[in-house]
This record gives C-alpha cells, sequence and structure tokens, in this order.
C-alpha cells in the first residue's frame, strides 16, 4: 500500500490503479488471529484509499487461484479440499465481503485473483479450472520458450494483466552497485547474484541470439555494454511485439468465429520501475534512466497507432500467399484522419524503393483494417534481392501534427548487411532551463540508435531506440531539473546503433 501522495499523484494525472491487496505466489495460514489481521488491514486500508478516483479496481491476490487451481506447491490430494477452502475464507469470506462493507458506495469490481476468469470464476466456486482461460477474465503470460518477437506465439485474450521479459541495466546503474569491472561480464558471479529468477540469463541469451547479431569485440567492458544494449532492445522488441497484438485484437470485428478468442481490452506489463541494480523485466532501471523499453512503451500506448504485421511471421520472398497487414487504431472519443504511407527502404544508402499511401478517416475508438498487401508483389517492385536487404517503414500522419511511425523487419536484424552509418552528433544547443537538442547526421540508414547521457544528468529523451531512414534527425533532451552548466564541448552524450556490435 502506497503513501497517500502517490495516489494524489495518480488521480491528478488520470493514472488507473489495478490496486492488489497484499498476498501473492503463496499458500497462508487460516487461523483466528491471522485472519483478524487481515480484515483489520483491509478495512484500514479501504477507508483510507476509497476516495481516490484513481483506483479502478481491488485485487484479493496476485496468482493465488492459479496456484492452487494447478497445484504449483504439490499438495497431496488429501489436503487439497481443505486448502481450497481455506483460500476461499480468505480472499471470499474476509478480503472481498471486508471491501465491500467498507466500499459498498463506489461500485468498484473486486477480483478474488489474478489471473481469474470474473463471473465465470464466482460460477466455479472462486476456484475455476483454467484461471487463465482466454475466454474470460485476464491472463498472465510469459513466453520465455518462444521467440519473443514473434507476434503469433502470444495469446490472444481478454485483457492481458501481466506479461514481460528482462533486460540488463545500463552501464551507469551497474557502477551504483559495484567498482570492479571485473564483475561485468555475462558469466560473473556477481551477475549471476543479482539474477533471483531461474535461467533467466540464459533465456535472455537464447531470445537475444534468435533475433539479433552478438557481440564479438574481445574488449570485456565493452562487450558487457553491447550485451546491456542487446538486452534492451530485445526487452523493447518483446513488449512492441505483445502490444501490437494485444491492440490488433480490441476490435470487436478480430474476434475468431471458431474459438471466440479477441477483444482484448488491456494489456499491462510487468514491471515499471527498480528496487535495487539488477536484471530485471524494470523498463525504468533504479538510477530512474529509461531504457529502451521504457521509450517504445511510451510510443505504443498512443492512443491512434498504426500497425503493420507480416503473415506468415518472416514469411519467405517465394511465399505467394504472404501478406502485409496494415492496420490505424483510433481510441480517442473522436473522429480523426490521416494519411497513411508506407515505404520499403535498403540498408546501404538513403533510398526509398518503393512507396504506397492510404488516406484514412477513423470513427471514434474503432480500429481500420487499411489493406492486405502482398508480400511478394509489393517487393517486386523495389530492387531488394531478398529480405536480408530491405525494411519496411510506415507512418500514419493525422490531423496534420502527430506523426507516428513503425517498422516493419522483414527477416531478423542479425541477417541484415548493416553498413557504417557514421552517426554523429552534429549539434546540441540548450533551448530551455530544461530542455536540450540534439541534431544527429548519418550517411546511411542505422537501426536502434541509441543515445547515452552521464550519470550525473537525470532526465530523458523526446525519442530513443529509433530507426534512421533520413539523413538527419533532432530529438530532445528533457531534464528532470534545470540545466545551469551547459557547455557544449562537454556535454557528456554517446550515440550508437546495432552496426557497432557487429564490429570488433
Amino acid at each position: 500500500y502506497e503513501r497517500n501522495s502517490f495516489y494524489e499523484i495518480a488521480d491528478r494525472l488520470g493514472i488507473m490503479l489495478w490496486h492488489d491487496f497484499m498476498f501473492a505466489c503463496s499458500l497462508y495460514p487460516i487461523d483466528d488471529l491471522f485472519l483478524k489481521n487481515v480484515h483489520d488491514e483491509v478495512i484500514y486500508q479501504v477507508k483510507r484509499l476509497q476516495s481516490y478516483a484513481s483506483i479502478v479496481l481491488w485485487a484479493g491476490n496476485n496468482e493465488n487461484e492459479a496456484a492452487v487451481a494447478q497445484n504449483w506447491y504439490d499438495v497431496s490430494e488429501e489436503q487439497m479440499p481443505k486448502v481450497k477452502d481455506d483460500y476461499r475464507t480468505l480472499y471470499v469470506d474476509i478480503i472481498m465481503n471486508s471491501v465491500k462493507e467498507v466500499d459498498k458506495g463506489n461500485n468498484r469490481p473486486f477480483v478474488t485473483s489474478s489471473p481469474s476468469n470474473g463471473l465465470e470464476t464466482i460460477k466455479e466456486n472462486y476456484i475455476a479450472k483454467d484461471p487463465g482461460d482466454l475466454l474470460y477474465g485476464d491472463v498472465h503470460f510469459y513466453g520465455y520458450q518462444n521467440d519473443s518477437w514473434d507476434p503469433t506465439t502470444y495469446p490472444i485474450t481478454r485483457f492481458l494483466s501481466e506479461t514481460g521479459i528482462q533486460s540488463l541495466p545500463s552501464l551507469d546503474t551497474w557502477y551504483q552497485a559495484t567498482n570492479d569491472t571485473s564483475n561485468l561480464n555475462m558469466n560473473s558471479s556477481f551477475l549471476l547474484h543479482r539474477e533471483h529468477s531461474q535461467n533467466q540469463l540464459t533465456a535472455m541469451i537464447y531470445h537475444i541470439q534468435s533475433n539479433l547479431p552478438i557481440p564479438i569485440t574481445h574488449d570485456s567492458l565493452k562487450n558487457f555494454t553491447q550485451w546491456i544494449y542487446l538486452s534492451q532492445i530485445n526487452q523493447a522488441m518483446t513488449l512492441k511485439s505483445i502490444s501490437d497484438v494485444c491492440r490488433v485484437y480490441s476490435s470487436v470485428n478480430m474476434i475468431n468465429p471458431n474459438t471466440s478468442q479477441g477483444h482484448t481490452m488491456g494489456l499491462m506489463y510487468w514491471q515499471i520501475n527498480d528496487i535495487w541494480q539488477a536484471p530485471t523485466w524494470s523498463s525504468i532501471e533504479y538510477s530512474l534512466k529509461w531504457k529502451m523499453a521504457h521509450y517504445y512503451v511510451k510510443h505504443m500506448y498512443e492512443p491512434v497507432y498504426p500497425i503493420v504485421m507480416l503473415t506468415p511471421y518472416l514469411a519467405n520472398l517465394t511465399d505467394e500467399n504472404a501478406r502485409i497487414s496494415l492496420y490505424v487504431i483510433n481510441d480517442l472519443l473522436n473522429e480523426t484522419h490521416g494519411q497513411l504511407m508506407c515505404s520499403i527502404h535498403t540498408l546501404n544508402k538513403f533510398s526509398v524503393q518503393s512507396s504506397i499511401a492510404y488516406d484514412v478517416a477513423l470513427d471514434l475508438t474503432s480500429m481500420q483494417h487499411v489493406a492486405d498487401l502482398s508480400y511478394t508483389s509489393l517487393m517486386k517492385r523495389t530492387s531488394c534481392s531478398n529480405d536480408n536487404h530491405c525494411i519496411l517503414h510506415c507512418s500514419f500522419d493525422y490531423n496534420h501534427d502527430h506523426y507516428i511511425d513503425q517498422t516493419l523487419f522483414l527477416t531478423q536484424p542479425k541477417n541484415y548487411q548493416l553498413y557504417q552509418p557514421n552517426l554523429h552528433i552534429e549539434n546540441i544547443q540548450q533551448i530551455t532551463s530544461t530542455d536540450i537538442v540534439i541534431r544527429i547526421t548519418a550517411t546511411r540508414p542505422a537501426l536502434f540508435v541509441w543515445l547515452d547521457i552521464s550519470a550525473n544528468r537525470s532526465g530523458y529523451f523526446s525519442k530513443n531506440g529509433f530507426h534512421m531512414f533520413e539523413p538527419i534527425i533532432t530529438v530532445t533532451f528533457h531534464s528532470w531539473v534545470p540545466i545551469t552548466d551547459f557547455d557544449r564541448a562537454n556535454f557528456d552524450l554517446r550515440i550508437s546503433s546495432l552496426f557497432d556490435v557487429t564490429q570488433p
């Protein structure tokens, strides 16, 4: 339970809170003293918090219904009836009824657990046979064994309330925990000690190797820095892939008539912040520096959002049935219109191989399936000899003042022939007490361009982890505090791209 100021900020910013009670991933003792303590805790906290409009839902626990239903803790057959009765006593008789007693005037939903099946769980006496059923309630999903960039590996749910993947924090954040550079490598006992989820480093390396080039430099610290960078690309692309699936299937028009799956009405990822310097699922580091994923999350929750998908995923050029599907989503409460422009680019020079444009008019809170393009036909209009040479870039410009872009890789980035983009920070200029404008130039396209700033500067960039398909781009650094010592010559700013990983 957070301090009052947390909820006041959420109220002011319009942030909706899914509020768990403090029970998760465990069995609890059901004796009179414990139940009284729980009752008193719930009554006290609900009385304290019920006036905050930002709290939109109470949840009795995290994953305990699933733990009982799927017997995570190897309870014997003889003991299981008591375990189920104890579960109902704690979460239904005590917690749910206590919440209803105090919060009865606010009509907030109460779910006994997450994931759970809503009304279906109630019908099954609060312990569903499958609490993660895709047709009901909410679902948690972690696909560590799958290619996390592949959108076809993700479940099509009603509400995906927990998902994510780990990444490594920046070198600056690691330096808060150790000054010994021998600790900073992928096999160090220091790193393994700080990885508190079994086999996660192995899974992280697997996902990186599936899609990205791996470092070849023999410089130990540089090698580790590149693994950090790759892990953050992987996390960002994973969350983007999940989000694209959820947002496409939010439309009732996308409900599968055979399985009834679809109408996905929400996505929450695990997790936003860190409590120490370690490999975690967070998108903001312990030092408050944004990981690449946080820039992508900011982008993927835009109310008007284009989505580009290749079906089958990473289809071969010879597949005559392969198609590129174009969608635009409008979650605004008003109609909007704009132009969707898609272009095929090569990586060896700034050159548009082929382009196509659509005028799109969107009703309020709607999704439009703009077009299905034949992948083979589209590529025949270019000079791309194979899918290792080209990338599809789409942008949606709406109401003449909002520009949102999307990039579709036609193969894994590790398969692309990357060229030296000669990234250069041409100019840095302070325009306000907290804003620094950065002008970046390149001689060739660059993938996953990453800007990094020294640890003594706290703030974030207007965009990061982006792709450059034009020779000049401008990015703004927003400082959390006024910058009174700006010196262009000594403003510690670093820039890199995926090309750098391929160099010794």
